[in-house]
């Protein structure tokens, strides 16, 4: 006998989204001067931003390849020299990846708004990099070149420690970095002016974070 057929069709396994790997201030591992190098893929997998333009994210903390956007990539490559122009600003209780999509959407307004875009970009990213004088202050600089040639000279273990004695920090770059290729900021098939107005943050944003300006003082 055939066996009883189900009267509603099943729904395909739901396809469960892999865990994003932790993003941290850090360098390559490499003794040269370190190239980005492109990867296919769709998504950052440290923030989650769909993004065409992905780079190997493997650094000396996590040396296993996999894709992230550029603002992450720069994140774990303080000693690349675009991310050498960045300053570290300490912004405890944000998360990376969170600062990262706030320094983004500054960015973009910064370098293609319209005049209060601009303007609301330009009061966001210099709260931002406004944090930088106590990192200065805690350990003598916040030039992220500077931070990078340290841990580049330090023992892994001891790099662990300063990786630690930095958290709650975040890489700010200038908007001057980026203003030859916005693709490099860029969602997947979004103009800027699409990027800045849309409010489908799924294609934009893995999260819904709303962050107050003055909420760290």
């Amino acid at each position: 006998m055939h066996e009883p057929q189900p009267l509603v069709e099943q729904a395909p396994a739901r396809r469960e989204q892999a865990p994003f790997e932790l993003l941290m201030l850090d360098v390559s591992g490499d003794s040269e001067t370190p190239k980005p190098v492109s990867l296919i893929g769709d998504q950052c997998r440290c923030c989650g931003l769909r993004t065409a333009v992905l780079w190997d994210g493997a650094r000396a903390a996590l040396p296993t390849q996999h894709p992230v956007c550029t603002l992450c990539y720069l994140t774990g490559h303080l000693d690349s020299p675009t991310a050498a122009h960045g300053r570290l600003a300490f912004l405890p209780g944000m998360q990376l990846s969170d600062v990262n999509h706030l320094q983004r959407r500054a960015l973009l307004s910064i370098l293609g708004g319209s005049k209060s875009q601009r303007r609301d970009g330009q009061q966001m990213w210099r709260w931002l990099v406004l944090h930088a004088r106590e990192v200065e202050t805690a350990i003598g600089t916040a030039k992220a070149g500077e931070v990078a040639m340290a841990m580049k000279r330090l023992t892994p273990s001891k790099r662990t420690l300063l990786r630690t004695r930095l958290a709650g920090c975040a890489l700010i770059l200038p908007a001057d970095m980026f203003e030859d290729d916005l693709s490099l900021l860029l969602p997947a098939g979004k103009t800027i002016d699409a990027a800045l107005s849309s409010f489908s943050w799924s294609t934009y944003t893995r999260s819904d974070l709303y962050a107050e300006r003055n909420a760290l003082g």
